[in-house]
């Protein structure tokens, strides 16, 4: 889900007409937008107790079954759901929808020149872009939810949460990336960056104290999202780290089963809204039924998974094909960008209540 798009929710949204904090319920939010940091952390302690058992695997391998069969990938290409299978969109998106083709050359062109792990140290730091970009639009919902409206407040929490997951990440690969540790004054660079991020954070934390001593409302639900979102991130990183250019996959479950759950969640709160009037499916075609039930939505995503990423790679076990179908969540990223316009988009601020 694109921050950068949701960000004029700010001013779309009246602070008269702001009715419910939560974006579906606090039941919904409390469980799938908030909560779901809880599968992060709990993946990062069996990951770890396998470890120190001596055992790494015992945990990992069901843990990245799950992950890659039921939650991340499938989140992945379940945005086809309301593009490729939706005339209307097909129509709005146009030459976009054939990105997949072009992106999936880009790991197979890495691979044959030697580069196949620079290209997945890119495609992990692109991920975790997209992942923040997502933990931003949810902060910027919640916002608009409460009508807080005030520029300085903006500025601060975009800061913070911009610092709060990418300060982690650049640690993780000055650690784990060899040729990172030879950048000149290295130490230095890392020693400015906690000192930057803990003078950033102090702040932070100064500001919501100056709120809540001249009687604002807090905003809970921001900061529930916040109180789930740094602290897994700096966890699930530090603990990817300890395994080295290996650990990108250590790092990515916790982190992508927070996100995926997410986006799970709000992908069919979305597609439930939008599809459920009498002339959805005239309008919008086989988008309109997946709609109908969740378990259809749900199937649908994990069928698309298994036909589109796993078949190919397990029939063909090479490297220029493994790379290659980084180019599905490589599209992903760039039309999820594109959809998620509220501002610009009636009919999709009307299914995210946001109307």
């Amino acid at each position: 889900m694109s921050s950068i798009t949701l960000a004029p929710v700010l001013q779309a949204v009246p602070q008269k007409k702001v009715r419910c904090p939560w974006i579906i319920s606090q039941r919904e939010d409390m469980i799938w937008f908030i909560g779901s940091a809880l599968a992060g952390y709990l993946a990062v302690a069996l990951m770890w107790a396998g470890s120190a058992i001596g055992y790494p695997n015992q945990f990992l391998l069901p843990i990245q079954f799950v992950w890659f069969f039921a939650i991340d990938n499938p989140h992945v290409v379940a945005t086809a759901t309301r593009t490729y299978f939706d005339k209307e969109e097909r129509h709005k998106l146009g030459w976009l929808l054939w990105i997949p083709i072009p992106l999936m050359l880009l790991g197979p062109a890495a691979s044959l020149s030697g580069h196949a792990a620079i290209f997945l140290l890119f495609a992990f730091c692109w991920q975790q872009f997209h992942v923040t970009k997502q933990h931003f639009g949810f902060m910027m919902l919640y916002k608009a939810k409460q009508g807080e409206r005030d520029r300085t407040d903006f500025k601060l929490d975009r800061w913070f949460l911009l610092a709060s997951l990418f300060v982690p990440l650049g640690l993780f690969i000055i650690k784990v990336e060899p040729w990172a540790a030879a950048i000149p004054h290295v130490a230095w660079i890392k020693a400015s960056a906690f000192i930057g991020y803990a003078a950033l954070t102090l702040v932070w934390l100064a500001r919501q104290i100056q709120k809540w001593q001249r009687g604002d409302k807090p905003n809970w639900q921001k900061l529930a999202l916040l109180a789930g979102v740094v602290p897994l991130q700096w966890i699930a990183l530090g603990f990817g780290a300890q395994f080295g250019p290996k650990g990108i996959l250590q790092a990515a479950i916790p982190l992508g089963i927070f996100h995926g759950l997410q986006y799970h969640r709000l992908m069919w709160f979305h597609n439930h809204n939008r599809y459920s009037g009498s002339e959805a499916r005239e309008r919008n075609g086989v988008a309109a039924t997946l709609a109908t039930r969740a378990s259809r939505y749900f199937l649908t995503a994990v069928g698309l998974n298994f036909g589109l990423s796993f078949l190919p790679q397990a029939l063909f076990p090479y490297e220029v094909v493994q790379t290659a179908m980084w180019g599905i969540p490589f599209a992903h990223y760039v039309i999820d960008a594109k959809i998620w316009h509220i501002r610009e988009d009636k009919d999709l601020a009307t299914a995210l209540h946001m109307g």
